[in-house]
């Protein structure tokens, strides 16, 4: 039976028990892990409601994801004082140009364990071999790394970067970075999710069969974006084993490069998950791709669409593949500059 309005007891925010509080202050916090770039710092406005709030947010700094964020604009020790020892994000603002000295250092220091999050872009040439060094030792915390290089012409990263060894890390962004000893890295870091690899100089080529062994132990990866800077071709090495590696969790596969190396990857591997495969070959020539012809017959689902839709132009074409009002998969395949041309036809076949 209803309460009526004058048994009913009115429950204010400050009389619900902790566990209740961090949930809540959970939903307040949470950001979408599929995008890095909007991680934020909340939890800031809360600690400063009241001394309770403070409290129930520091005891909880692992479910409310509680980090320091850290950009150069001061020495690490002086942006450490005062607060508890949560991790550490290294990010590099726009608005803090003259801050390469200090993000080094703080990389190169003793707190280096405590960071799980490393953001820098257009690293200067004058910083890079001080950078380099920086990062050859183990970050035990590390879950989300992003680099790249002001240009082309810095040295290769050597097997030390990182240790040799990422065990938790679940996002690697590199562009313009070469970094040819990449696989071995790889095949520490078996809680990889999301793997960018852009603009690959040719001092950092990696040979498809190496990549392969080091994606077969990546069990959770779901994106793989791979880059050349330039359209030659690795060095070919021995014929591609008759056994083929699985990415269960792969949805998302980006290409840019030339159709022999995308063959080459393709014939060791297989995505049954697969849903979007973007591609980007460096020039428009007559070839043919047994090997994506596989890959995407052996899509889950593939055979059971009932709907094909071809968007073509003079430089790309365009499949999507679905069932019912369901897409399974979207394939683009870009020739030259083709992604700054617009779909001019299109044609839709059903089942």
């Amino acid at each position: 039976m209803e309460a009526s309005p004058c048994e009913r007891r009115q429950v204010t925010i400050n009389t619900l028990p902790d566990d209740v509080l961090v949930e809540i202050f959970h939903f307040y916090v949470i950001v979408d892990s599929s995008y890095w770039d909007n991680q934020t710092n909340e939890w800031h406005t809360l600690v400063h409601v009241c001394r309770r709030w403070r409290h129930v947010v520091f005891a909880s700094p692992r479910r409310l994801n509680l980090q320091l964020e850290y950009t150069g604009k001061r020495p690490m020790s002086e942006m450490l004082d005062g607060w508890p020892a949560f991790p550490v994000e290294i990010r590099r603002r726009f608005n803090f140009s003259n801050s390469w000295g200090n993000l080094v250092g703080a990389l190169e220091s003793e707190h280096h364990h405590r960071i799980c999050q490393i953001n820098l872009f257009n690293i200067p040439t004058s910083e890079w071999e001080r950078f380099a060094a920086a990062m050859q030792k183990p970050f035990p915390e590390l879950t989300y790394l992003r680099f790249w290089a002001e240009d082309n012409t810095v040295t290769s990263l050597s097997d030390l970067f990182l240790g040799g060894s990422a065990p938790l890390l679940r996002c690697l962004w590199l562009e313009n970075c070469p970094f040819p000893g990449i696989p071995k890295l790889l095949l520490s870091s078996n809680q990889l999710v999301f793997l960018y690899l852009f603009d690959i100089p040719r001092s950092g080529d990696i040979s498809p069969q190496d990549l392969v062994t080091a994606l077969s132990v990546l069990s959770k990866l779901e994106t793989l974006y791979l880059g050349f800077q330039s359209p030659l071709y690795p060095a070919s090495g021995p014929p591609p084993p008759l056994t083929r590696s699985i990415l269960p969790a792969l949805i998302r596969l980006e290409f840019k490069g030339v159709h022999e190396y995308l063959e080459d990857l393709l014939a060791q591997i297989e995505a049954p998950l697969l849903s979007t495969l973007y591609v980007t070959f460096f020039m428009d020539i007559d070839f043919v791709l047994p090997q994506l012809h596989r890959l995407i017959s052996q899509v889950q689902f593939f055979n059971s669409c009932d709907m094909a839709t071809v968007h073509t132009s003079d430089r790309a074409i365009q499949f999507t593949i679905s069932k019912g009002l369901q897409l399974i998969l979207s394939i683009s395949l870009h020739f030259g500059s083709a992604q700054h041309h617009g779909f001019c036809s299109s044609i839709t076949l059903e089942r």
